[in-house]
């Protein structure tokens, strides 16, 4: 028993052609499908509200950093514990959250940082941080790179540019220096296109 569809013109489509044609359309959705997933690396986000020496006179209420997809996220109007950190294969975020008070005042702020333009494009490794200074949000991107000599005092507002090669994403980007660098970052614009 064989299965003929007529087309317009009055030519036979086959079964073997139907076939063919749905073979290759659930080649093509597959393929769409690979493409919508998230670029997953091996790299970190941690923040140490003691050793940044922001906590206890800021209290973090609720952060995210991720993707629509995954998150690392936590939330309690309480407060949060000062610091975490988090590494393995996760997805390269688009944005980090952070919503904190000030507990002198009791003032809240909070902050989106769309990370997509200001990651390196090879995150193999890094860390991601931030440190708060009233209602300041900074944003770091820590390399596995050493630096040669540790520092008795970090250069830039994070501990870990003691001793590893720190960049400052958010809300310039700077070295370790405090160079403003600008478009000129040593990295690439990172692609996370999903």
């Amino acid at each position: 028993m064989g299965l003929t569809v007529t087309r317009s013109a009055g030519k036979a489509f086959s079964a073997h052609n139907l076939l063919r044609v749905i073979v290759a359309l659930l080649l093509v959705m597959t393929l769409a499908a690979c493409a919508t997933r998230p670029h997953v690396v091996a790299h970190g986000f941690a923040f140490n509200g003691w050793r940044d020496h922001w906590y206890p006179q800021i209290t973090v209420l609720e952060y995210a950093y991720g993707d629509k997809y995954h998150m690392t996220r936590r939330k309690n109007e309480d407060g949060v514990p000062p610091g975490t950190a988090v590494f393995g294969a996760m997805p390269v975020a688009d944005f980090l959250y952070v919503r904190w008070r000030l507990q002198e005042t009791g003032e809240t702020f909070e902050e989106r940082v769309d990370l997509r333009d200001r990651l390196p494009a090879d995150l193999w490794a890094h860390y991601i941080t931030f440190v708060i200074d009233g209602p300041q949000l900074y944003v770091y991107v820590v390399t596995p790179e050493q630096i040669k000599v540790r520092l008795t005092k970090p250069p830039l507002r994070t501990w870990w540019s003691i001793d590893r090669v720190t960049y400052e994403i958010y809300p310039t980007v700077r070295s370790a220096d405090r160079t403003y660098l600008g478009a000129a970052a040593p990295w690439a614009p990172a692609s996370h296109e999903h």
